[in-house]
């Protein structure tokens, strides 16, 4: 075999082009991952850092009222929840649900989407309504059903279709509904009827809520948030960073 000394300076130049070639290909892909990891969507489970002891966690609840939300905004360390308005009676889906939903997601935050419950309407129907509308997804806290009015309508009918309603939201999402009622719908259809489930209970201008057996507690309907435009509701939780996580099913 005979080496072709003259085609040599052409191959190692061609040997030059080809690592240069390769090696921009490869700082190309890096900065292609790198961007990726900083913008692809989080999912539920990577959620921003909750403190296993620490107290006193602080979370909003919001619906259309606030608008378009700029949740990159928000600030992490201080909001460690979030509750999103997803539907109303039979047929209502707030606008801003399917954005929210998502941009809660995306920059980690722990949620629970919730539903305000007609009292004069069929809890089965709501229900279903509700299910079409939210996702299962895992590493959320249970769902709410928002319950603010007494009705006309006979007491234990209103109680009936309220235990359809909590009954096939835990069959659907496999636990039970977070119950979101004042102090009329706990005493009227709530206090003695619904004892193992959570409550979330909305009461401003006290040191304390007027319950004892309360897991979150609205105590303003005028927070402030950048990122938000105009008031929001804040909530605070009734445990520590590690009960908050285990009821979203975080171990």
């Amino acid at each position: 075999m005979s080496l072709n000394i003259n085609n040599m300076p052409e191959k190692l130049k061609n040997l030059k082009q080809n690592k240069s070639f390769y090696f921009i290909l490869l700082i190309i892909l890096i900065l292609l991952v790198t961007l990726a990891l900083v913008f692809w969507p989080k999912g539920p489970c990577e959620l921003n850092e909750i403190v296993p002891n620490a107290t006193n966690l602080q979370g909003i609840d919001v619906s259309n009222h606030q608008g378009s939300i700029k949740w990159e905004q928000i600030d992490k360390s201080s909001i460690s929840f979030v509750f999103i308005k997803a539907t109303e009676g039979i047929s209502y889906k707030d606008k801003y649900f399917d954005k929210n939903w998502n941009e809660a997601s995306n920059n980690g935050f722990l949620k629970s989407a919730y539903h305000f419950y007609d009292v004069n309407n069929d809890g089965t129907k709501q229900a279903e309504h509700f299910i079409k509308v939210v996702p299962k997804e895992e590493c959320t806290l249970p769902p709410v059903v928002d319950i603010e009015k007494v009705s006309d309508v006979e007491q234990g009918k209103v109680i009936l279709e309220i235990k359809e309603y909590v009954t096939l939201i835990e069959e659907n999402y496999g636990v039970k509904p977070i119950i979101y009622c004042n102090i009329d719908t706990y005493n009227y259809y709530i206090k003695d009827i619904f004892k193992d489930y959570l409550i979330w209970f909305p009461t401003y201008n006290t040191d304390a809520p007027a319950i004892s057996n309360w897991t979150f507690w609205q105590y303003t309907d005028s927070g402030t948030v950048k990122g938000i435009t105009g008031p929001v509701d804040f909530n605070k939780f009734n445990g520590n960073g590690e009960d908050l996580l285990k009821l979203a099913g975080v171990e």
